[in-house]
C-alpha cells in the first residue's frame, strides 16, 4: 500500500519533534532493557545451578576432557610452568605435570592439577590477575586443599561461568565485564563470592526494571502527546478546508464526507500514529533480540513463575482498574466533545451566510481544548494502565527470583528445570501479537490518510477573486442566466440552463420534487458554490466578481439543517458578532415572535440550546433562526419552510413575522405550505433540473398537472 499520504501527514501535522524523538528513544530503550533483564536472568539461573563452583577435572565429560588435553598441550611451555608452580609439590613433580610429553600417561591427580593450572591461566587471560590469584593463591602451607579432589570446592560467582564458556565469545565478554567488576567474583569473609554476586544481580535487575517502567510510561505519555497534537491539527485543517469547499454544501445532509473524515478517518490516523510510535520500534527489536537470545542459549525451559500473575493482581490490579475506570469516563467525555466538534463542522452554510467565521473558530478552539483534556485522561486510562501493570510485574518477578535464589543457595530446596529459554519463548508471544496488531492499525491509518489528503488537496470552487468589488444592497433585481450545475465528484447534473429574474422587493417560491435541486439553486446566491455554466447577477453585477463579505451581508439563509447549534440563545441569534448587543438581539427575537418562549427558559437568553443542550420544539427552533436572519437586516432572505408538522398558533406567528419582514426585502421561499404559495408573487417549478414552469399559484394550479400533483402530495404529508 502506498504510504505517501500517511508520511505526508506525519511530516505536515506532527509538529512535536522533541516528544516524537523521546517516544522513539523510550521505545528502543524499553525493548533493550527487557533483553538486559533476560541476560541477568541467565546469569542468575547459572549461579543457582552451578552454585558458583568451578568444575573439577573429574566432573568433565570425556569430550571436554579430550578438548582440555589439546588445549593444555597447545599452551606456551613457560606459561604452563609458571601456573603449575603455584601448586603444591616438588620442582621435579611440577615440571612433569607442566610438560605433557614428560608424563604421557598422567594420573587422575596429575590431570586435576593440570586443570587447576589451566583455570588459573584462563582467569588471568580472560578476567584479571587478581581473579586468578583468588582462585589459585601463591603456594602456602594451607593450599594443599587444592590437590584434594574430595574437598569442598570454593565458590567464585561468575568465574565458574567464565571457565565453562572460555572457548566461546560469551566467555570473552563476561571476562571483560568481570575484570571491571570484582563484586562478581571476589570472595567474602566466608570464602564465597556468591552472596555478593547474587545481591549485585538483584540490584541491577531491580534498577533496570524501574528504568523500563519509567520508559514504558514515558513512551505512552509522549506518544499520546504526539498523537493528540497531530489529530488536533488534522481536525483543524479538515474544519478549515471544509469551509473553503463550497461544493460540499449542495448535499442535502450537509458536509457528510467531511464529517466522516473528521471523526472515523482521523481516529484511524491517530491510532496508526500512536501504534507507530509505541510498536514499530519496540516490538521488532524485542522479537529479534529474543530470537537471538534463544539461539545462543541452546536449551529449553518448560515452566516459569506462573504464580507471578496472582502477585501482580494483588499489587497492581486495583491501581490499573482505577485507571481503566477513569479512562472509560474520559472516553465518554471525549465522545461528547467530539459530537460538539462535529456539530461545529456542520455549520458550513450558517457560518458563511452570517459571516461568523471568527466566532465559530473560537468555539471550535474551545471544543478542541476540551477534547484534548478528555483525550489525556483517556490515554492515561487506556495506555498507562498497561505499562503500570507491566512494571509491577517486572518488579514482582525480580523480587521473586531473588528470594528463590537465596533459598536455593541456602540449601532449603534444589532448583531443577529453571531454564531461561522458556521465559524467552513465552516472552515472544506478546511482542509478536502487538506487532501484528500495530501493522493492522497502520494499514487502516494509511487508508484513512489517503482519503484525508485527497480531501485536503481539493480546490474550492467558490474562491473570491483578487480584484473583487463591493456589492451594494439590492435595489433592482436578481437574475439567473442559463445557470447549470453538476455535483462535484459524481458529475450528476442538478440544474440545466435555468434562466429567470426576481425583481427587488418581491416574494417568490421554488418548488419541485427533488430537494437537492431546490437547495442547490438557492446555494448559488450566497456563493456556497458556483455554477458550472451561466452566471448569477445581482444589481447587474456577476457575483463571481464581488466580495464574499458584501454579498453575504445582503443574503440571509434559514435552512432546516442549520436552524440551531449547541450554544446559548444569545450566541445562536448574534453568532458571536460583537456589533450586535443584547437589546438588538431581543428586538430581533420579538420580531420573530421568539422572545416570549425564550424568557420562559431556565436562563433566558443565556440558556444553552441545540442538539446537546436544551431541546426546543420545531417551531421554536425555526423562530430562533428567523431572529438570527432578521437581526442582520438583509435585502435578500432565503427561507426553507419547516417540513415537520407545526401547530396552527405557531404557523400564525410565523406568517405574521414573514409579513412584517417582507417590507423592502426580496424573499425566496423553499415552500412546503399551500398558504405560502398563495401569497407569493411568483412560483418557479423545477423538474429534472430544468425550469418547468413559472407563474402565480392560481395559474400553475389551473394549467400544470405536475404542480397540482406536488401540492396534493405536500398536503397529504402535512396531514
Amino acid at each position: 500500500m502506498d504510504t505517501a499520504a500517511f508520511n505526508r501527514i506525519r511530516i505536515d501535522f506532527m509538529k512535536t519533534p522533541v516528544e516524537k524523538s523521546g517516544a522513539i528513544i523510550s521505545s528502543i530503550g524499553a525493548a533493550l532493557s527487557y533483553l538486559a533483564l533476560l541476560v541477568l536472568l541467565y546469569l542468575f539461573m547459572d549461579l543457582v545451578s552451578s552454585q558458583g563452583r568451578i568444575p573439577e577435572y573429574a566432573q568433565l565429560n570425556p569430550a571436554r576432557q579430550s578438548e582440555f588435553a589439546n588445549e593444555w598441550a597447545s599452551r606456551n611451555e613457560s606459561a604452563r610452568l609458571n601456573a603449575v608452580r603455584r601448586l603444591p609439590g616438588s620442582e621435579a613433580e611440577l615440571k612433569r605435570i607442566a610438560d605433557p610429553e614428560v608424563s604421557p600417561a598422567p594420573t587422575p591427580q596429575e590431570w586435576e592439577l593440570r586443570w587447576q593450572a589451566n583455570v588459573y591461566l584462563t582467569l588471568n587471560e580472560r578476567v584479571s590477575a587478581a581473579s586468578a590469584d583468588a582462585f589459585l593463591p601463591e603456594r602456602a602451607s594451607d593450599n594443599s586443599r587444592l590437590a584434594e579432589t574430595s574437598g569442598e570446592p570454593p565458590r567464585f560467582g561468575v568465574l565458574s561461568l567464565i571457565v565453562r564458556e572460555r572457548k566461546r565469545w560469551t566467555g570473552h565478554l563476561l571476562g571483560s565485564v568481570a575484570g571491571w567488576n570484582e563484586w562478581m567474583w571476589r570472595p567474602g569473609d566466608d570464602g564465597s563470592a556468591n552472596r555478593t554476586y547474587l545481591t549485585g544481580l538483584f540490584i541491577l535487575a531491580f534498577s533496570i526494571a524501574v528504568i523500563r517502567g519509567v520508559l514504558l510510561n514515558a513512551l505512552a505519555y509522549l506518544s499520546a502527546a504526539v498523537t493528540i497534537a497531530c489529530v488536533t491539527r488534522l481536525r483543524r485543517a479538515i474544519y478549515l478546508h471544509t469551509y473553503r469547499l463550497g461544493s460540499l454544501a449542495i448535499r442535502t445532509v450537509g458536509p457528510a464526507e467531511a464529517t466522516q473524515l473528521f471523526t472515523r478517518q482521523t481516529d484511524s490516523v491517530g491510532a496508526a500514529i500512536y501504534s507507530s510510535l509505541t510498536a514499530s520500534y519496540r516490538f521488532p527489536i524485542l522479537v529479534s533480540g529474543l530470537l537471538i537470545f534463544i539461539l545462543l542459549l541452546n536449551f529449553w525451559l518448560a515452566i516459569s513463575f506462573l504464580l507471578l500473575a496472582f502477585l501482580v493482581w494483588v499489587i497492581g490490579g486495583q491501581i490499573t482498574a482505577h485507571y481503566r475506570r477513569d479512562g472509560r469516563l474520559a472516553s465518554r467525555q471525549a465522545d461528547s466533545s467530539l459530537a460538539l466538534l462535529v456539530e461545529s463542522l456542520g455549520l458550513l452554510r450558517l457560518v458563511k451566510c452570517y459571516q461568523m467565521e471568527r466566532f465559530n473558530q473560537n468555539r471550535v478552539e474551545r471544543q478542541l481544548a476540551e477534547f484534548g483534556r478528555s483525550g489525556w485522561r483517556k490515554f492515561r486510562g487506556d495506555a498507562l494502565s498497561g505499562p503500570l501493570l507491566g512494571s509491577v510485574s517486572l518488579l514482582a518477578g525480580v523480587s521473586l527470583l531473588y528470594l528463590a535464589g537465596r533459598s536455593v543457595l541456602a540449601g532449603e530446596f534444589t532448583v531443577a528445570g529453571l531454564v531461561v529459554m522458556a521465559v524467552a519463548l513465552v516472552s515472544l508471544g506478546s511482542p509478536i501479537a502487538g506487532y501484528v496488531d500495530s501493522r493492522l492499525k497502520l494499514r487502516r491509518g494509511r487508508e484513512a490518510a489517503d482519503d484525508i489528503i485527497e480531501f485536503l488537496d481539493r480546490r474550492g470552487e467558490a474562491a473570491e477573486a483578487a480584484d473583487a468589488e463591493y456589492l451594494p444592497p439590492l435595489t433592482s433585481r436578481i437574475e439567473f442566466r442559463n445557470v447549470s450545475i453538476k455535483e462535484p465528484g459524481s458529475e450528476k447534473s442538478l440544474l440545466e440552463n435555468i434562466s429567470f429574474a426576481v425583481p427587488a422587493g418581491t416574494r417568490i417560491a421554488i418548488v419541485g420534487s427533488d430537494p437537492v435541486q431546490k437547495r442547490s439553486l438557492v446555494y448559488l446566491i450566497p456563493r456556497f458554490l458556483d455554477p458550472t455554466g451561466g452566471e448569477i447577477r445581482i444589481e447587474d453585477k456577476n457575483i463571481r466578481w464581488v466580495t464574499h463579505e458584501s454579498l453575504r451581508a445582503q443574503v440571509a439563509v434559514v435552512l432546516q439543517d442549520d436552524l440551531m447549534f449547541t450554544d446559548t440563545i444569545v450566541n445562536n441569534i448574534g453568532c458571536g458578532d460583537p456589533q450586535y448587543n443584547l437589546p438588538q438581539i431581543i428586538e430581533a427575537a420579538k420580531l420573530a415572535h421568539a422572545h416570549q418562549f425564550i424568557e420562559k427558559l431556565p436562563y433566558g437568553y443565556e440558556t444553552v440550546v441545540g442538539e446537546h443542550g436544551r431541546s426546543l420544539k420545531p417551531g421554536e427552533r425555526f423562530r430562533v433562526a428567523l431572529a438570527r436572519a432578521l437581526l442582520r437586516d438583509p435585502s435578500i432572505l432565503v427561507i426553507e419552510e419547516p417540513g415537520s408538522p407545526i401547530d396552527e398558533d405557531t404557523l400564525a406567528l410565523l406568517d405574521d413575522t414573514l409579513e412584517r419582514a417582507a417590507h423592502s426585502r426580496t424573499i425566496i421561499f423553499l415552500a412546503n405550505r399551500l398558504s405560502t404559495l398563495r401569497h407569493v408573487d411568483r412560483v418557479f417549478l423545477l423538474k429534472n433540473g430544468r425550469l418547468e414552469a413559472s407563474g402565480s399559484h392560481r395559474d400553475l394550479w389551473e394549467k400544470n398537472e405536475q404542480y397540482r400533483r406536488l401540492q396534493i402530495v405536500a398536503d397529504a404529508s402535512a396531514d
